[in-house]
């Protein structure tokens, strides 16, 4: 007797309370049915079915039966369907919504190799600092600094940053070089901040931890558009190490009170928790993690 077959057939027949029913859903003959029914009940020792002349009705043995056995169906089911996609090609729409700073200075140069892996991937990227709804907005995962209250999503941790004080060598030569944060007070900035992000930074220094109102003299909702208003010594900026490094190695900008560490940032890749991950999404997440979680920004 072939168990699993005999499992469906229960299942469907419980389902539909008819065996001429069942036969049809599973396109087998009504005695068919009733054959692997007897067979399983006689290899169970048990009775799964009371049946009359009106109606089929499941015995308490086989109530139990019949809820195990849809359990087991579509536990197996959920790993033909992980074994056969992660032989498959991806393909499809995958939709990626990526804050502004990380899409545009990390993301974006890593994507034509994952293209070139994928091919058969139409991807769509959104650069935006706005919360997002995953599953509202049929979005396939979300890049964001720091962890989400919400237990809908899976986290995966892809990179870090940390927020650095920068200006550039003209800045400098006008300005001086500061040695405390109450230097800052009264010297021009230009800072990203974009809704509640960038209003404030907390630094450890000498063990201790500084919390840093940034001061609102000129704001930008982009972190590029600070970087390039930064290099042009419109005045100091906090921005993240990803993106200044190469300025700092050119000596385009320079890095103001190193002694300062800004505390570390994580950057998460969010999706909706499932059963079965789409293919498309694992593969993308581990691109992720293989490209950016072993970069040292600092």
């Amino acid at each position: 007797m072939d168990m699993v077959e005999a499992m469906r057939v229960a299942v469907a027949v419980a389902r539909h309370r008819s065996f001429s029913a069942a036969g049809r859903n599973l396109h087998l003959s009504a005695p068919s049915v009733s054959r692997i029914v007897a067979e399983l009940e006689a290899d169970l020792g048990v009775r799964l079915f009371n049946r009359t002349t009106r109606q089929i009705n499941l015995t308490d043995a086989g109530t139990e039966f019949v809820q195990k056995s849809a359990g087991l169906l579509e536990e197996l089911e959920l790993m033909r369907s992980a074994v056969r996609e992660r032989h498959k090609t991806p393909r499809g729409q995958l939709r990626v919504s990526c804050v502004t700073a990380f899409g545009n200075e990390c993301l974006a140069p890593a994507m034509p190799e994952f293209s070139l892996r994928f091919p058969q991937l139409d991807i769509s990227i959104d650069l935006g600092n706005r919360l997002v709804d995953l599953i509202g907005e049929h979005l396939d995962v979300a890049i964001r600094v720091g962890p989400l209250r919400d237990s809908s999503l899976i986290a995966q941790r892809i990179s870090t940053q940390r927020i650095v004080f920068v200006a550039s060598p003209t800045f400098c030569e006008r300005h001086g070089t500061p040695k405390t944060l109450d230097e800052l007070e009264f010297w021009p900035s230009v800072t990203q901040v974009s809704g509640g992000w960038g209003r404030s930074h907390r630094f450890s220094r000498g063990g201790k931890i500084i919390d840093f109102e940034v001061p609102q003299h000129l704001t930008m909702n982009s972190a590029r558009a600070v970087r390039n208003a930064c290099i042009t010594a419109c005045g100091y900026s906090l921005l993240p190490d990803f993106m200044v490094a190469q300025d700092i190695a050119e000596n385009r900008l320079v890095r103001l009170l190193p002694d300062h560490e800004a505390v570390e940032q994580p950057i998460f890749a969010f999706y909706a928790q499932r059963r079965h991950t789409p293919q498309k999404i694992r593969v993308f997440v581990d691109y992720l993690v293989e490209v950016f979680s072993g970069v040292d920004n600092g």
